[in-house]
């Protein structure tokens, strides 16, 4: 089998994986079923959902974005942004996030971009080292969040104390890129199963950063050991060691405080420069996933994200 061959099957394996719902998704989908039957829409269903495209570094580029109903016009609100993985898109980091209903909680404006690739079922986004076609082909992916965070600031009243990034998998990848290269936008990041591989990363400004990660995990390795041959060539690092990076860009001066509850621990660096955190919850048991049984990730991440703005 020649050298192209060997790489389209690997990504073959890669997009199949990806496809197999996590029994936490699953999971999701029985309580979002639940929630119909009671009488309670879903998100999906509240007014404020909008399909947006835009041009950005000469590309045709889309995103969902969701305004809650009741959303005060004239104050500045948060703007949280949430990345698909790879072969995945905006209505599935919608879907499995469940951001608008924290937008619905809290009155913020979420915004689900889609990445670029050869097909709808292969988006990607360019993290450095990864992902695939987006960072194949060197897309300006960071050119165009600047962009979208520019534009929307023209057309809502955004609070830019409080701009925020999650992403799960390469979305995650891609949001420690946003915070290495527009530190002085995002406030802090939250990669859900991605890994810290940008570089050279000089933050202009501390960044928090809280990310999750199952121990589990064998396509985004918690301990940084390759796996899978399909992903050999990434070069992934050990999440607590891309931790260890971030604690010292934000300027953490004391140890971490680790706690146990079950089979989650958390990680935290609080004494951290300008009220910036550095933590990590670390779930055994569990794979390459958002989890939403195990932890309540999104809850978190919000919770995260509003006690963590720019000074």
């Amino acid at each position: 089998m020649d050298i192209l061959s060997t790489k389209h099957t690997a990504r073959t394996n890669i997009v199949n994986l990806l496809r197999i719902p996590p029994p936490g998704l699953l999971m999701f989908a029985a309580v979002l079923a639940a929630s119909l039957a009671c009488g309670n829409p879903p998100a999906t269903e509240q007014p404020g959902q909008q399909v947006v495209t835009t041009t950005s570094g000469g590309l045709e580029r889309s995103y969902e974005i969701y305004i809650p109903a009741g959303i005060v016009t004239d104050e500045p609100a948060p703007l949280v942004f949430v990345f698909h993985g790879y072969s995945g898109n905006a209505k599935a980091a919608r879907l499995i996030s469940g951001f608008n209903r924290f937008a619905n909680e809290h009155m913020f404006i979420a915004v689900y971009p889609n990445g670029t690739g050869e097909s709808l079922e292969t988006l990607s986004w360019n993290g450095g080292r990864c992902c695939f076609y987006a960072s194949d082909h060197d897309v300006d992916d960071v050119g165009f969040v600047s962009q979208m965070v520019t534009e929307l600031s023209e057309q809502y009243a955004i609070d830019p104390h409080r701009i925020f990034a999650a992403g799960m998998s390469n979305g995650g990848i891609f949001s420690y890129r946003l915070a290495c290269e527009l530190a002085d936008i995002f406030a802090a990041v939250a990669p859900v199963a991605g890994s810290f591989l940008y570089e050279p990363c000089t933050p202009s400004e501390a960044v928090s950063i809280l990310h999750i990660h199952g121990l589990n995990d064998e396509v985004v390795p918690f301990d940084g050991i390759n796996r899978m041959l399909e992903l050999a060539d990434v070069g992934f690092i050990p999440v607590e060691e891309g931790l260890v990076f971030w604690a010292g860009e934000d300027g953490c001066t004391s140890a971490p405080d680790v706690s146990v509850d079950g089979n989650v621990t958390h990680t935290a660096y609080l004494s951290c420069r300008d009220g910036t955190a550095v933590e990590l919850y670390a779930i055994a048991g569990v794979s390459h996933t958002w989890p939403i049984i195990e932890l309540q990730s999104s809850r978190i991440i919000w919770e995260f994200f509003e006690t963590h703005p720019k000074p």
